[in-house]
């Protein structure tokens, strides 16, 4: 015992009592993830061009490489300039495809859902005219009485013939400020007939009267087309529903959703979920029963301020803000209930699970994001790898490229879902798109959307096709192309098993963020993508909530902000905008096709700041400032009134200058502090740190979660360089662990330093490396550990270099054998069949240890351990050293261990390299068909290839070289 009487333990001897062998579920599953932990995969029915050999093969292959589901999607949407054969949407012959799919994942055991729809949102021939997406028009004329009018009224924008009115009303002519007094509107509706004609004594003075209608949105995509004038299959098209309506859902379920549910149950089967995907149609701001929903919702009558969407303006500039806003929430909620609600509730009526991609990804009417989430059980954003070769950091941080990821995993914690998962690695960009990302450019954008928060990716994507068709294949015009046609296929479960360690410990327990920002209520509702939050500092963690939660979910024990499932926070911020950040907002909002300020509201409901009393005087630190006025126009004015008393209850006497902070209950409000100068001023450090990490704080980034007794950091370089860093984290008490998700390996940290509350350790990072930091096994406070370093020293014992043979295959273009003088790529060498091969080429080379072969045999005898490196590679390798496989490499660091294979003299080093396809593709775009080696599209839709494309850097580039770790 020492004199405080801690009783000293020594850690290496008591972190072997904690988990009996055999039983440690956590590393167990890390290294062999269970199904629930591996990525998805989007399983495109290309103009439905299937066969029963090409589905089994791609079921059975992506079982067999490590993908546990498939998400099917039948479009149109193409890589080529023609569209490709297939069988009938929803004919005899498709059905039957349909149901052996089904039949064949349930044999595989493999997950199934389906799109709900013929291309990635709901849309289709059953969609009718009435179920369409719609919007708000009007038209006006001027008139002057006493005088009677008998005339037929401006027509409002029509969009296909299609057109109804929804009221006529009648006002004095304001002034040049557009003022309208609502008394003085009258109601002409009943006065129109189905022509337009209106009859009415008009009374004196000078008149405007407002005809108001709907029409269709016509925006591009709320009406599909077949390819190539749109991107579905002929028989696919038509207009995207109404996303407002539970009508024109039901009736698009009705035609589709219960046809292939009943399929799938024919089948002796069932889908596993069904699916929604991107919203990328447009905005719409009309539904039959709006004028209803708008009641409902809002608790007054539309009626009075129609004017306002024409430009005028009822009562004041403030009135008719708040109505524009009550306008844009009754859309969000009809989107959030009358959709998602309503999708969710019909497919657990049917026994199955519901997703979606719920955030966009562009130019989407006013949501409440995370409220849509809240109605999906597979919650999904995305991300794209646009932009990967024009970066010069080896891969594209631009946070545009993963906006919403942030967005989906906060609706994941504040809605209680265990995982958020992401459409992944969706490019399409000129001379780019396909075959020409490897696993290791892939890499740091998966690493970045883990630490935004996601833990299952849905890989984008894979096109069914038949095994006739050849190789590569005709394909989809976007994403990578995660088929068994690609080249690397074979060596895929080294990088989905990546991917899947890196899932499930990603799944474990719940989120670590210590602050929750509240959105507020003026829409739109959108949560911006992970960046560095002035007021809160690098190092700290946050998620973000909406009214929904705030009221329905959120509730204070022990001084923490807590939700049902678990969850909890620190303190909340009364943000009220998406961002305060200019930049940030505009990206949001520019993505998006939204206004997004980054001005706080200065509004707040009455619901809402009882609410925040509540918590308050119950234990919640909040931290903001008093709202002024209420976020509604329901009961103006007397409505601001009672939000400007409770708000004086609450703040008191702060001024957010000399008085800051004040005691309600047992909490605390506070403003005129950044959640950092807060959370500091409690004791409470940042979770996360490295030594520059404030001058430049993207070098590294994590994420955090706790389960049980384990504290699960994940933690990445986001660099292309080998980094060397000490990092500290916020435990104590518990011995580091390093999990390492591309071997599967672990070791217990033999260089740390603890104090009362953190842990530091020195960690090394290859290029885009990621390690896991695991403390669950208890040690002494304040240990402090220094073994000579968590990694071994290596001393290079000598370089490869001089020539080596390689071997292509001759049906691909490549010569049987070829001499490297020296290691170069394939693209810089003369001749046509290794300059523009893709596929397998076999290194291979025989060499001894070292000149000093004696020696050699004393470093092997005195189990030092030995390494190859092969420098650097494009894209994957397969290494063998005297017959032995040792393994595939896929990503930086390039090394294997070589230790029980390795001789000291007359080794034979064989190295299988891999490339992708886009370099024989591109040189066959420049060969007579006839003479192609490739069967794929002629030519590829937006140039993403054609015969100019810069070829890809292949081949193995080296410097290859033999290390052993250090005396």
């Amino acid at each position: 015992m020492n004199i405080n009487g801690v009783r000293r333990v020594n850690p290496e001897k008591n972190h072997n009592k904690t988990i009996p062998p055999g039983t440690d579920t956590l590393l167990n599953s890390f290294r062999s993830p269970p199904d629930s932990a591996k990525p998805r995969v989007y399983w495109w029915w290309l103009f439905n061009r299937v066969t029963k050999e090409g589905i089994t093969r791609d079921l059975e292959q992506f079982k067999a490489k490590g993908i546990s589901g498939v998400n099917l999607i039948c479009t149109g949407g193409y890589a080529g300039k023609a569209p490709l054969p297939g069988v009938k949407f929803l004919g005899d012959e498709w059905r039957e495809l349909f149901r052996y799919a089904i039949r064949e994942a349930k044999r595989l055991h493999m997950e199934i859902g389906f799109n709900l729809a013929g291309g990635w949102t709901m849309m289709g021939p059953s969609v009718t005219l009435d179920n369409a997406m719609k919007k708000v028009v009007s038209a006006e004329l001027k008139t002057t009485g006493p005088a009677k009018f008998s005339g037929t009224l401006p027509q409002p924008e029509k969009i296909e013939g299609y057109y109804h009115d929804i009221m006529v009303q009648a006002f004095p002519l304001p002034d040049s400020n557009k003022q309208i007094d609502p008394k003085n509107i009258i109601n002409l509706t009943n006065k129109i007939d189905d022509n337009g004609h209106l009859d009415w004594d008009v009374p004196n003075g000078k008149w405007v009267i407002l005809r108001t209608g709907y029409t269709l949105t016509g925006h591009p995509w709320s009406k599909w087309h077949a390819y190539p004038e749109g991107d579905t299959f002929e028989g696919g098209e038509g207009y995207e529903i109404d996303y407002l309506s539970r009508r024109a859902l039901d009736d698009y379920f009705a035609h589709l959703g219960k046809v292939v549910i009943d399929e799938a149950e024919k089948a002796g089967g069932k889908l596993d979920y069904l699916w929604s995907d991107s919203w990328e149609c447009g905005k719409l701001t009309w539904t039959q029963d709006f004028a209803n929903q708008f009641t409902r919702f809002r608790g007054y009558q539309l009626e009075p301020y129609m004017p306002v969407l024409a430009g005028y303006k009822i009562i004041n500039a403030d009135v008719s803000a708040r109505f524009r806003d009550d306008f844009d929430r009754t859309i969000q909620d009809c989107i959030a209930e009358n959709f998602y609600g309503r999708f969710e509730e019909l497919c657990h009526q049917h026994g199955m699970q519901v997703g979606n991609e719920a955030g966009g990804p562009n130019d989407i009417p006013p949501q409440d994001v995370l409220k849509n989430f809240g109605h999906s059980d597979i919650l999904a954003g995305e991300f794209w790898v646009n932009g990967h070769y024009k970066s010069p950091d080896g891969y594209n941080k631009d946070p545009m490229q993963r906006l919403n990821l942030k967005q989906t995993s906060s609706a994941a914690h504040v809605y209680g879902k265990q995982q958020a998962e992401a459409e992944s690695f969706t490019q399409q960009e000129q001379d780019r798109t396909h075959w020409s990302l490897g696993p290791s450019d892939l890499k740091p954008y998966a690493n970045q959307a883990f630490c935004e928060g996601i833990n299952r990716l849905m890989l984008h994507q894979a096109t069914c096709q038949p095994p006739s068709d050849g190789k590569p294949g005709y394909e989809f015009c976007a994403g990578q192309h995660f088929t068994p046609n690609i080249t690397w296929w074979e060596q895929s479960p080294a990088f989905f098993t990546y991917l899947s360690r890196c899932q499930y410990m990603l799944q474990q327990g719940k989120f670590v963020g210590d602050v929750c920002f509240y959105l507020g209520e003026r829409p739109p509702l959108l949560a911006p993508p992970k960046y560095n939050i002035p007021t809160l500092g690098p190092g700290y963690d946050c998620d973000y909530s909406n009214p929904d939660v705030l009221l329905n979910r959120m509730s204070v024990k022990n001084g923490r902000i807590v939700l049902p499932d678990g969850m909890s926070y620190r303190v909340l911020v009364l943000q009220n905008c998406t961002s305060p950040s200019p930049e940030i907002a505009k990206q949001v909002g520019s993505y998006q096709g939204l206004s997004v300020s980054p001005i706080p509201s200065n509004a707040m409901s009455l619901p809402v700041i009882t609410k925040l009393r509540a918590m308050i005087t119950a234990g919640a630190t909040v931290i903001g400032s008093p709202p002024d006025v209420s976020a509604e126009l329901k009961n103006y004015p007397q409505c601001d009134e009672q939000v400007r008393k409770m708000a004086a209850e609450i703040w008191g006497d702060l001024d957010g200058i000399t008085r800051t902070e004040r005691r309600v209950g047992k909490g605390r409000i506070i403003w005129g502090k950044t959640p950092k100068e807060v959370l500091l001023a409690d004791g409470i450090a940042p979770d996360f740190t490295f030594p520059g990490q404030t001058k430049n704080p993207g070098t590294f980034d994590y994420i955090h979660r706790t389960s049980g007794d384990a504290e699960i950091y994940f933690v990445i370089n986001r660099t292309n360089q080998r980094q060397t860093r000490d990092f500290t984290f916020r435990v104590a008490g518990k011995l580091p662990e390093i999990w390492d998700a591309v071997s599967g390996k672990t070791v217990m940290a033999k260089a740390y330093n603890q104090t009362n509350t953190t842990t530091t350790l020195p960690l090394e990072l290859d290029a885009f490396s990621s390690y896991f930091i695991v403390f669950r096994k208890p040690v002494v406070l304040n240990a402090k550990i220094s073994a000579g370093g968590n990694f071994p020293k290596l001393a290079e014992v000598r370089e490869l270099n001089g020539p080596w043979n390689a071997a292509f295959d001759p049906n691909w273009g490549g010569p049987v054998k070829a001499a490297f003088p020296q290691l170069i790529s394939w693209t810089k060498r003369p001749e046509e069949g290794i300059k523009y091969y893709s596929g397998t080429a076999t290194y291979s080379k025989k060499f001894d240890l070292g000149k000093d072969a004696g020696r050699n045999v004393t470093v092997i005898k005195k189990n030092k351990r030995l390494f190859l490196d092969l420098g650097a590679v494009r894209n994957v390798a397969v290494v063998r050293l005297n017959g032995k496989k040792l393994g595939v490499l896929w990503c930086a660091p390039w090394r294997v261990e070589i230790t029980g294979a390795v001789k000291p003299t007359g080794n034979l080093l064989e190295v299988d390299v891999i490339n992708l396809w886009a370099n024989r593709v591109i040189g066959d775009l420049n060969l007579p068909k006839e003479k192609r080696f490739t069967k794929t599209h002629d030519a590829f839709r937006f140039d993403m290839l054609r015969g100019s494309t810069p070829l890809l850097e292949s081949g193995l580039l080296g410097p290859v070289k033999v290390y052993r770790t250090g005396d």
